[in-house]
């Protein structure tokens, strides 16, 4: 906050009435501070030098300042989150008083010149118990808590600053990440205004850590008193007794932020290890909405907002998952940091947890749209056929009646009829008054035509159609005209992007099917259109966003339809 230097609006003494107030605030923000420091940092005497000023910051931002005899003492800010004016002792007044604020961090003496360059107080930077770290250790810290910053063994203070997380979050992080940003620090401008004193020194005497002996005793102590306080008031009615519930575990956690951190924690641990990677984001979000039954992820309700907000807090705090993008656009997961992880060493199901997971397995199984298995779809075996006519049923040796050939069977009649009547001359044919009629032509000087030019007149005489064989149907399906291509079409419509995909109903793709597995696979919603334009070209499928390359791949692994029956647009 004071790193760089500010620009002074002058001194002014602060009058009485104002002093009452400040003494009076001062004493309901800091209850502890002794009479005789008080006095010394808000003097009550008409003569007495107690003077404020106003400072406006390189940030843009006004404090103000108050000092006695040119020493400052403290300052007030404007607290962003509520509003409310804050105030802050400076290092003057705490090596006056250094027990002013509740909460100290103890750090290595090299830490120092980071701080005064602007860094903030990083975990593990911080002295910890020759034990290590338990859930106990920082249990009494809370976020955005004022604290003190020392060094080493030092209670003199060299700074102040307000913490990120509280004491849970930073067992969590495995002490990873920022755990206090300096609001004022040793040798800092605000520092520069005073007297310039050195940090004095006095060896810390107070324990620093909570230790898990003491969480114990404190337990002990509770337990005892509940049990003094239930033997009191006890009631030797039988029903009094078993009417009364004892233990209750919470039904719900507390926050979004802790449903889905202990989701990540608890695939992290149980399933990590079977998925195939990289894994995308996307893939990764159905997986945590879909483990527990029952329980809504909501990411609006959490601090992140985004899912991909949510993964980068697990990469760089927690440390849990690498992550890196496979395109523009597409984050998807490429590890999972599971050996000597702190994080999964000490998660344990909560009870919450539990109890929803206990519920799904219980619950007889539904066919809903989560659960329901995937359903094998193979792709049929295609013939091409023509539909031969009264034109060409001569050439090729029909009857009268409508017949479908293979165009290899075409060809081979067609060659047929031209040995058997002698028309074959070296690589042409010679034209009979049938074949005329067929290519049309009566030119004398045009007998003799290629095998091509013969081929492609019987073929443009005919009709094409197409012969669909389905693994499930014992009978073929043919429809008229040529088979069309699965078409993939993304448009732009009122600036919101949609992927339509037509022409399934041919190939006899369940609809409904595909749709899961986009919205599954790719997190985006997909329905079926049911509009005019489905009854004229059939039934035609609408995905949130672009989504054609996924769906090409999708069609092309898990339907196994070839690229030539796959149509971009």
């Amino acid at each position: 906050m004071f790193r760089k230097d500010f620009k002074s609006k002058g001194y002014a003494q602060v009058k009485s009435s104002d002093r009452k107030k400040l003494r009076q605030q001062f004493q309901q923000t800091y209850p502890s501070i002794p009479d005789d420091i008080l006095s010394l940092a808000i003097p009550l005497g008409k003569g007495e030098d107690f003077t404020s000023c106003k400072l406006l910051l390189s940030t843009g931002d006004d404090i103000l300042v108050y000092s006695t005899n040119k020493v400052p003492w403290f300052f007030i800010v404007e607290d962003i989150k509520t509003k409310t004016e804050r105030i802050l002792p400076t290092v003057y007044l705490l090596w006056k008083y250094p027990d002013l604020l509740k909460l100290k961090f103890h750090t290595h003496k090299h830490v120092l010149n980071y701080l005064m360059n602007g860094a903030d107080l990083m975990l593990p930077g911080l002295l910890l118990p020759p034990g290590g770290v338990t859930l106990q250790t920082f249990r009494h810290v809370q976020r955005d808590e004022l604290c003190s910053i020392c060094l080493d063994d030092n209670r003199y203070p060299i700074g102040i600053g307000q913490t990120t997380m509280d004491g849970e979050d930073m067992y969590m992080s495995g002490m990873k990440g920022r755990g206090v940003v300096p609001l004022h620090i040793y040798q800092d401008a605000l520092w520069n205004i005073g007297p310039r004193s050195e940090v004095p020194y006095e060896k810390e005497q107070r324990q620093l850590f909570v230790t898990d002996q003491e969480k114990i005793n404190e337990n002990t102590e509770q337990a005892c008193a509940l049990a003094s306080n239930d033997i009191n008031s006890l009631n030797l009615n039988e029903e009094s007794i078993s009417a009364s519930p004892s233990n209750e575990v919470p039904d719900h956690p507390e926050s979004m932020d802790e449903i889905l951190d202990t989701i990540f924690f608890y695939l992290c641990q149980r399933k990590a290890k079977s998925y195939e990677l990289p894994l995308l984001a996307s893939h990764f979000y159905t997986i945590m909405q879909d483990c527990v039954p029952g329980l809504t992820l909501d990411l609006k309700l959490s601090s992140h907002k985004k899912f991909s907000k949510f993964l980068q807090y697990q990469q760089q705090i927690n440390n849990l998952i690498s992550l890196e993008e496979t395109k523009p656009g597409v984050l998807a997961i490429i590890s999972f940091n599971l050996i000597n992880n702190p994080q999964l060493d000490h998660f344990r199901t909560p009870a919450w947890l539990k109890n929803y997971l206990t519920k799904a397995s219980n619950t007889p199984a539904t066919t809903t749209e989560s659960d329901q298995p995937m359903i094998k779809y193979t792709f049929p075996t295609i013939t091409e056929l023509w539909k031969t006519n009264s034109r060409v049923n001569e050439i090729l040796g029909c009857s009268t009646s409508t017949h479908y050939l293979r165009p290899d069977e075409i060809r081979q009649a067609v060659r047929s009829y031209v040995m058997k009547n002698n028309l074959n001359q070296e690589k042409q044919v010679k034209l009979d008054p049938l074949l005329s009629r067929l290519l049309k032509t009566t030119n004398q000087s045009s007998m003799l035509v290629s095998w091509n030019e013969l081929n492609t007149a019987v073929f443009d005489t005919m009709s094409p159609s197409t012969e669909l064989l389905f693994a499930h149907l014992e009978q073929p399906v043919r429809i008229n005209g040529h088979l069309q291509s699965i078409e993939l079409e993304c448009i732009d419509r009122n600036r919101k992007r949609q992927t339509f995909i037509r022409h399934l109903d041919i190939y006899q793709i369940d609809l409904n099917e595909l749709c899961k597995r986009i919205r599954q696979g790719a997190s985006v919603s997909a329905v079926i259109n049911e509009a005019d334009e489905a009854k004229r070209t059939g039934r035609i499928i609408m995905a949130q966003g672009n989504q054609v390359s996924f769906v090409t791949r999708l069609l092309k692994d898990d339907y196994g339809v070839p690229s030539k029956h796959i149509k971009e647009i």
